[in-house]
Parts: C-alpha cells; structure tokens; sequence
C-alpha cells in the first residue's frame, strides 16, 4: 500500500486501468462540454463522477452506463460495482 495515497498495487492497475477506458471515451464527452472524474478506487469497486452537461444528461446512461461500463468490466473484469454520482 502507498501510504501516501492509501491505494495498494492491486488497486493502482484498475486505477491505470480505468483512466485508459476513460481514455477512450473522452473526446466524445468533452465535445458536449460534460467529462468523468475517478472519485475512487478500489480491486473490486470504482466511483466515477459526471460532470459539467454529463451531470443530469438524459444520454447518460447509455454513454457510461452501456458504453462504459462495457469498457471497463472488460479490462477489469473483477470489478463487482461501477458506480457514478453526478458533479455540477
């Protein structure tokens, strides 16, 4: 565990993982003035926060909720829960 961040290894690669999935998706997002932040991190769970017009999209949940969370479940496949809360 680095005792600075409090992440251990494990949770550093779906760390790295998940940033490149975002990765993927980001130009799209950002054309549309929205985005999607890590809040955090864990070998089984991750927190992903919506942001600016992603934040109460109706196209949300197809964007992150199909798209992502596809992307993600497949480079990280141990993960039990994608979860996402909205930031204005």
């Amino acid at each position: 565990m680095n005792s600075n961040t409090g992440i251990t290894m494990m949770d550093e690669k779906t760390l790295a993982a998940v940033s490149e999935q975002i990765a993927k998706i980001d130009p799209v997002v950002k054309a549309h003035q929205g985005g999607v932040e890590i809040v955090s991190v864990s070998e089984d769970e991750v927190v992903l926060a919506l942001k600016g017009h992603c934040a109460g999209c109706p196209m949300a949940p197809l964007t992150y909720g199909k798209i992502l969370n596809k992307y993600i479940q497949e480079a990280c496949p141990k993960l039990k829960s994608i979860k996402y809360v909205e930031m204005k």
